[in-house]
Order: C-alpha cells, then sequence, then structure tokens
C-alpha cells in the first residue's frame, strides 16, 4: 500500500514555470543567503538578514557573515529599504495585516529572543521592537492561523496574538527538534521534524497538537525529513514544504568526525540530494505539487503568492549559497 501511495505522489506531480527575478544589487548578496527572513508587504517581496560566505568559500576556510539588510522588490527593481538593529539569520518569519514579523534567529553566533515588526512606508521600511520571546530561539518551525502566532523549537511551542506579542508556552515537543516545519489549521498545529540534537536521530514523523495534547500526524512523504526546507501557507489555507537535505545523507553527516569535514564537503551540488520536491498539505494528506531542480535547497526564502511562490537563495550545497531568486507557479 505504501508502494502505491508513493506512486501516486509521483502522478500528481507537474513541471512547474518559473520566472527569475533580478539579483538584489549588493557584492555580498549577489552570492545569495541562507535562512533570510521573507514575506510580501504591500506586495513587494522583502528579503532581509541571512547569512553567506563572501570573501572565501566554507570549504577553503572561510567565515559566515551574516546581514541586517532588508531589501524590497517591486516595480521589477530592488531597493535598499533599510536595516535591522542586528544582523541576523535562521529566524522565522509572519504575515500580519499590514506588517512582517521577524521573530529570534541568530545574531552573529549568538542566539536571540529578539523580535521586529516591519512596514513599509513610502517604500522605506520602518522596524520597531515588540515583546521578547520568552526565551532565545533559532532554527524554529513558525506557524499562524488567523491573529494566532505560533513558533515551535528545541525549547517548546510557545504563541502569541499578532498586535499583541505577549508569548506564552503552550507545550513541550515530544521530542526536541532543530528545524522543523509547523502548521496551523482548526485549531490544530502540526509539528514534523528536524533533527534531534540530543540522540542524533533525523526523523520523518509529524506530530499534531490539540487541546494540549499530541498525537500522530500523516509523516513526511517519501520517508524523508525537512530539516533544512521551509514551509509556507498558500492563499488558499494549505501548506506548501519547499527544498530540504536528503535524509540519509544529512543523517549519515551528522556523526561526521573532523577527518571527514573536508571530504564531505568537497563534492558536487548533485552528491548532497537536496530535496527538489514542493510538497503540499491540506490537513489530511500530503501531495507533491511540483518538482525541479532549481527548488533543490536547504534554508530557502519562500513566500508565498496568488498562483505560486517566490523562492530566495538557500544553499546549493553545505556552505554555498544560491543568488538565484525566482517565481515558481503552482
Amino acid at each position: 500500500m505504501r508502494k502505491f501511495a508513493w506512486l501516486a505522489l509521483l502522478l500528481n506531480a507537474c513541471t512547474p514555470m518559473l520566472k527569475d527575478l533580478p539579483p538584489i544589487p549588493d557584492s555580498a548578496y549577489a552570492v545569495g543567503v541562507s535562512a533570510p527572513f521573507c514575506g510580501l508587504l504591500q506586495d513587494a517581496l522583502i528579503v532581509a538578514g541571512g547569512a553567506n560566505f563572501p570573501d572565501k568559500p566554507l570549504l577553503e576556510g572561510g567565515s559566515k557573515r551574516v546581514y541586517a539588510d532588508i531589501w524590497a522588490f517591486s516595480d521589477s527593481r530592488w531597493q535598499h529599504a533599510g536595516s535591522l538593529p542586528d544582523s541576523t539569520a535562521y529566524g522565522a518569519t509572519f504575515q500580519v495585516p499590514d506588517a512582517l514579523v521577524f521573530a529570534g534567529g541568530n545574531c552573529n553566533g549568538v542566539t536571540t529572543d529578539k523580535v521586529y515588526e516591519v512596514r513599509l512606508e513610502a517604500g522605506v521600511a520602518c522596524v520597531r521592537s515588540i515583546p521578547d520571546l520568552p526565551v532565545p530561539m533559532e532554527q524554529c518551525g513558525w506557524a499562524q492561523e488567523g491573529e494566532k502566532l505560533f513558533l515551535v523549537g528545541q525549547e517548546g511551542v510557545f504563541s502569541c496574538r499578532a498586535g499583541e506579542y505577549q508569548w506564552e508556552k503552550l507545550a513541550s515537543l515530544p521530542e526536541p527538534l532543530v528545524q522543523p516545519v509547523a502548521y496551523a489549521r482548526e485549531g490544530e498545529l502540526y509539528v514534523w521534524g528536524g533533527f534531534n540534537p540530543q540522540t542524533l536521530e533525523v526523523s520523518e514523523r509529524g506530530w499534531c497538537l490539540f487541546n494540549g495534547q499530541w498525537r500522530e500526524a500523516p509523516s513526511i512523504p517519501d520517508s524523508g525529513t525537512f530539516v533544512g526546507a521551509t514551509g509556507v501557507v498558500l492563499p488558499d489555507g494549505r501548506l506548501a514544504v519547499v527544498g530540504g537535505v536528503n535524509r540519509s545523507i544529512f543523517a549519515k553527516a551528522l556523526h561526521n568526525g573532523p577527518e571527514d569535514r573536508i571530504p564531505y564537503l568537497s563534492h558536487e551540488p548533485a552528491w548532497y540530494r537536496f530535496r527538489r520536491e514542493i510538497f503540499i498539505f491540506d490537513g489530511c494528506t500530503w501531495t507533491r505539487a511540483a518538482s525541479s531542480d532549481a527548488c533543490a535547497l536547504a534554508g530557502p526564502g519562500v513566500a508565498a503568492f496568488d498562483g505560486g511562490l517566490y523562492v530566495a537563495g538557500g544553499e546549493q550545497k553545505p556552505g554555498v549559497r544560491s543568488p538565484r531568486i525566482f517565481q515558481i507557479h503552482l
């Protein structure tokens, strides 16, 4: 039965139409960033923060740089709209009325509890600090349902209401997870792994939180993982998940020793088999909506529009970013 279910996913896939956007006109961003904040604001695509290795590749001992820039794409061009108070990557992006909320992340090696609300006024980003998270959090899953925002990480599940931003802890996770994907629908919160930093196990399992109790949810398609994937809610309310690492290759890499570092980083991007599929979850089942080599990324910024997705940056392989920013029509 499992074999035929996966065959159905393959048959449901389609070849998507892609449209490239101009590159961000900045020498540091020109090599691409991973794990940026990303969303839509007044019909402008916002890409902010993120991290890369601009001077020398990781394989050659390059140092990671994290950014504070806020870039806005509208009227067919990029504009530097402003800066965040801190250089930040690996945070969460929420779309709230007339604003984006950037929560948590990593500021130059330090996990942060800072949360910012970003608005656009005449093309200029207006950034204000809003209440901090109860604990510093990064590499989390995030979800929202109406005005309710959820942040999911090793420290547990936290929630607040947009406009109030008083975060409270709702629950602990069944197991600690780094880089999970989350989704909220009809009072239920879904969470998929992720990897457990204590056991170094890479999860394919799904969990659903309802009325304070966890139960199992449909597992990740093809027994894969969502480590490195980005989830975003489509205008029709379904969840779309883009990219991510190959489960078996990443699981093995978690146990690499120092002597394995250079060999592991030396392969061509295709060797790492990052996931090229876009999966859709409707609250009951998963389908494979599209497949493209362009989506074989880890840590891309993703934003949804009516008819498709924007995909910005991400890793092509460990330590190597993609400068490409494109629309993908579903």
